[in-house]
């Protein structure tokens, strides 16, 4: 997509290239470009960097699961920022402190090495008196991975860049241009319902 015309362009969200086709509910996007002014008022800047945030659909495959389930993982980015070659670049270094997790029964496209796990639960009695409380087994860990649509995740995302090629052939060309950094991942089922994905992104975009 180049660059609008006018300050802005409306349409319906079922029209919109990254939603259409690809089980996507909702994806937003927030960037800026770094600009450095030298003594001598010449401009400095590098790659666009921001965040996005994606949540999709992402239905079982012939799973029979009769409860509740979650599961997750996030990772740490530090953001650095050096003058090279008369620009600035831009560098994500991960940080560690891996938290990953699964919580009561979850798809076959998920895994974890487990290091603990303990007794959870959920009650409220907003609905009424006779609202049922759950128990869950809650499993924390790490090697976390998920093999699903619409975007995989591997233990490799907590120290390197991913691509994301949904985005080839949207006409977005910041999405499928840029560089991502895995921030965080989550998984949640409610039964009846159809489970979701939620993503977060670091992205860097050099035009």
């Amino acid at each position: 997509m180049a660059t609008l015309d006018t300050l802005c362009n409306c349409n319906i969200a079922a029209e919109f290239p990254i939603l259409r086709g690809l089980g996507i509910i909702s994806a937003n996007l927030r960037t800026n470009t770094d600009v450095t002014l030298t003594a001598a008022n010449v401009p400095l800047y590098g790659a666009t960097t921001g965040d996005i945030s994606i949540t999709a659909y992402a239905p079982l495959s012939g799973e029979d699961l009769k409860c509740p389930g979650r599961a997750g993982v996030s990772y740490n980015w530090d953001r650095r920022i050096e003058c090279e070659s008369g620009s600035l670049t831009t560098h994500f270094i991960p940080r560690g402190g891996i938290k990953a997790y699964v919580e009561g029964p979850i798809t076959r496209n998920i895994s974890i090495t487990t290091v603990r796990g303990y007794t959870s639960f959920s009650a409220s009695a907003s609905s009424g008196p006779t609202t049922p409380y759950i128990y869950n087994l809650h499993q924390d860990g790490y090697n976390f991975s998920y093999s699903g649509d619409p975007i995989a995740v591997s233990s490799a995302d907590s120290k390197n860049p991913k691509t994301l090629s949904i985005f080839t052939g949207t006409g977005v060309d910041i999405l499928a241009g840029a560089t991502y950094y895995l921030q965080s991942f989550s998984w949640e089922y409610t039964p009846p319902n159809v489970p979701t994905v939620s993503y977060s992104f670091l992205l860097s975009y050099d035009g």
